[in-house]
């Protein structure tokens, strides 16, 4: 399976940023709020990849570790450097792709 191929089973592709208008407005104005959400679910720390999801320089290391743990849980074949790619280029729509495979909703921290 590939991340591009998710449109065919019903997922959001990269391109569907905007599928979720409020999860896209979080994202844009608080990234690390949905990446820290996204980390949590694949079992990572929250806060940690929250903040170096948006710490400059690393941030792109990091997004993609996050990501291969969303693909790997998802049964997705994707290489690291792909996925390091997508974070550093696209990383938005990238995280904004997995907050879709993963169910992840940014808005609850509002909801509390």
């Amino acid at each position: 399976k590939q991340w591009y191929q998710r449109r065919v089973r019903g997922k959001t592709p990269l391109w569907g940023c905007f599928d979720d208008i409020g999860a896209c407005v979080i994202t844009y104005f608080l990234p690390c709020v949905t990446s820290g959400k996204v980390a949590e679910s694949v079992g990572l720390d929250c806060l940690l990849y929250g903040i170096l999801s948006v710490t400059p320089i690393v941030y792109g290391y990091f997004r993609a570790k996050v990501r291969q743990e969303v693909a790997k849980k998802n049964g997705i074949d994707e290489s690291f450097i792909f996925s390091f790619v997508i974070s550093c280029c696209f990383p938005l729509c990238g995280i904004l792709q997995e907050r879709s495979q993963t169910g992840v909703d940014p808005m609850e921290i509002f909801r509390d």
